[in-house]
Order: structure tokens, then sequence, then C-alpha cells
């Protein structure tokens, strides 16, 4: 069974698709997960969902594998740590497998967690995500940072907890203490801008709780209800390592989604005009993704009369303009829950060259979130416009697409824990 895992392991970074595709039976389920986001498939579904991801540059690494036999078969749990440009999670993974004749199949396949890193910045000319009053920074704590006792923020959303806790500079790490006393830039959404400098550090958690928890502790089942220091001992007791994340709070209050240190020009994203719009509908709806998606809502709802992006979806066209670079133009489009039915979400973004020709850049297969994209940092220096998208979906992602030689790489800067049913 561990060879087994191993062939499977090997086909996926030698990107041999039909190596990968011959070890999976004609019965087969697969769970999907991204971080909160969760789809089930057949064979035929799960094959298509992956053969794109092994034409890429993608890796896949087993470890802490277990092997558990079974009457008929043989269950087999590792942790999978995936890596493809822009993207990394890793998690438990679960595989059952049978034999079949001579051979050996998987018939069910689930990523059980999946924790979607969280992308390392540059140590200058760094962007990040803005959490309530700083910025959120990749950094390792020391043990005796976590406290005995943390304390409950006050909410901001109905559904996001926060939970924190003071750390002194000599609790983190060198490259995080080093940002104390900076400066840097807070965007929102709106292009309003504000600055401040580092003074100070906390250890945090932002969390969707699953509504049993909300429930015992607003005594629904008859019990007390739970207080306030109760209800950050408990959030901070369930969260993992991974969840707990180091801010440095600014000197004094600001507000927004993205920081830069130091300062840049912000661009906003404005509606395409017309004529724009209408090209970059076209331009989108004839890549071959859509068209993918596009069978597939019409394979699961019987429905050949829509585009799978006008039913229980969205579809927006924005553009970002600047003075010393090429106007973009992007195209993004939602459908459906993920629950168990059609789901499907795409962005494009094209370059506008003269005469008003669309050179793509980037096609962004984004699970079953809408893209939103509010605006573009231009760092200067002809580096290009690094856009900047989110809060988008359960998990509140918190995005920015850098430009590269060939497109865009999508970095996460920031995401709220997700414990809740996303159904």
């Amino acid at each position: 069974m561990r060879a087994f895992v191993g062939r499977w392991a090997a086909a996926q970074n030698a990107h041999d698709f039909a190596a990968y595709s011959a070890l999976y039976a004609e019965r087969f389920s697969g769970l999907k997960r991204v971080g909160s986001y969760a789809k089930r498939f057949d064979r035929r579904g799960w094959l298509k969902d992956r053969e794109p991801m092994l034409q890429g540059s993608s890796s896949v690494r087993v470890s802490e594998l277990q092997v558990t036999p079974t009457p008929g078969a043989a269950r087999v749990v590792f942790k999978q740590d995936f890596s493809a440009p822009g993207f990394q999670d890793s998690g438990q993974k679960e595989l059952f497998l049978l034999a079949q004749g001579t051979s050996i199949v998987i018939s069910r396949e689930e990523m059980l967690v999946s924790r979607v890193a969280l992308s390392a910045p540059p140590a200058s000319g760094a962007l990040f995500a803005f959490h309530r009053d700083g910025i959120v920074l990749e950094s390792v704590v020391a043990p005796s940072a976590l406290p005995a006792k943390p304390r409950l923020v006050a909410r901001q959303s109905d559904d996001v907890y926060v939970v924190a806790a003071s750390v002194t500079p000599t609790e983190v790490d060198e490259s995080t203490r080093g940002w104390l006393g900076r400066s840097v830039t807070v965007y929102a959404k709106d292009g309003t801008r504000c600055s401040g400098a580092v003074a100070r550090f906390e250890l945090r958690v932002a969390v969707v709780p699953h509504f049993g928890m909300i429930q015992t502790w607003n005594g629904e089942a008859g019990q007390p209800k739970a207080s306030a220091s109760q209800i950050a001992t408990e959030i901070w007791n369930v969260a993992r390592e991974d969840e707990r994340f180091v801010v440095g709070v600014l000197d004094h209050a600001c507000h927004g989604q993205w920081a830069t240190e130091g300062a840049a020009a912000w661009l906003p994203a404005r509606p395409a005009p017309a004529p724009l719009r209408a090209s970059a509908i076209a331009a989108f709806k004839a890549l071959p993704r859509y068209r993918e998606l596009q069978a597939g809502f019409v394979t699961e709802n019987s429905d050949t009369e829509h585009a799978w992006e006008e039913v229980d979806g969205e579809l927006t066209v924005v553009q970002v303009r600047s003075a010393t670079e090429p106007a973009l133009v992007i195209v993004s489009a939602r459908a459906g829950s993920g629950c168990n039915s059609f789901s499907g979400a795409l962005t494009a973004i094209w370059r506008v060259a003269a005469g008003g020709a669309l050179e793509l850049r980037q096609v962004i297969d984004s699970g079953s979130d809408l893209m939103q994209t509010h605006g573009a940092i231009d760092a200067g220096g002809g580096a290009g416009l690094a856009l900047l998208t989110g809060p988008d979906g359960l998990q509140d992602a918190v995005w920015a697409l850098q430009p590269t030689a060939t497109g865009y790489e999508r970095r996460l800067l920031f995401s709220t824990a997700f414990w809740d049913c996303g159904c």
C-alpha cells in the first residue's frame, strides 16, 4: 500500500495524467477541499478537475503515512503538502484502496483538512493584508507567547469572532521584530489612504465559529451563558497553530484591507465602458475553461437556455488604468453554492493593447468565490500593477495578484478561519 501511494504521488509530480488516471476505480467518489470550499465528484468529474493541475508545475509531497486494513479494502491517511504557482496548502488526506484483479485502485479520496498557506511577503516593498488596526505578518512566535487568558475583541461583524493577546518583541522572530517603528500606508477599497508606524505586536485568531458553539455560548440549551473570557479561551484552545497570526499594530487608528511599506500610487478599479465590457465578455466566454464550466452546468442542470453564471450567479467587468502602464480589464464570474450542486468561479485578466485589442494575461479558477478586484498598487519602476482583491467568500480572503513575466501570481494575504457549515 505504501508503494502504491508512492506511485500515486510520483504520477502527479511527473505530470503523467494517463498514469494518474489509471489508479482510480470506475466506481469512485472524491471530495475536494480547499480551505472552507468543498465539492464532491464522481470519477469523471474528479479527473476532469485534476487534469489542468497535472499539466502545470504543481508538486505533491506525502508524509506521516498510516495504513489500516479493512475487510476488502485498506484505509490510508497521510499528510499531503501541495504546491503550485501562487498556491500552497497542506493537511490530512484519506484514500480507500481496493484490490481490482491484480491491481490496486482508489475507490474514495478526500482531503480531510486543507490549510491554505499565507505566502511570506518580501522583506522590502512588502504588501500586506490589514486586520482591524495593523498589518498581518508572517512570523514565528515563541511558545511563551501563548497566553493563559486571551481576550475577546469587540466584534465588527456578526459572524467573525476575534481573540487576541499582546506579545513582546522578544517573543517574535527577528524578521518580524524588524518591523517595529517602520511606516506603512493602509488602503481601503474606495482608495482612502492612511499612514502609520508599527508600534507593537499582537497574536490573534479570527474565526467564524460553528453554530453549535454559538448556541452553547448563548445558553440556548439551558446552560448558563458563557462569559467573554470563556469564549476567548475556547476559541484559542480549538484554533490550530496555523490559524493564529501576528499583527503589527499601528500607532494610531487606520481602516482598510491592504497595506504597503511606505506609500504607493493607488489605482481604483472602475466599471469598464460599454465597448470594452462587451469585447471582454466575448473573450471571456471564448475561454476553454469557461466552456468546460458551461458543459458541466448543462450536464448537472439539463439547462441549455442559460449561461452557467446566469443561474444563482454574478459577473463583473472592471478596468484599471495607469498613466504609465497599459490598461487592464478583469472579468470575474461565479455561480452556485458548492453544496452538492453545480458551482464554479472563473476570473480572467487582459491587457488592453493599442487599438483596443485584448492580450490575455491570466486565467484563474477560484473554486466557488467571485474574485472582486477593487484596485491596484503601482509601485513604479516598471514593475507593473499589483491587483488587490477581496475580502471574498466564507473566509473573507484577501489576495494580491502580483505581475510576473508571463502573467500574475495570486498570493493569499489573509483569511478568516471558518468552522461553521458552509451549506
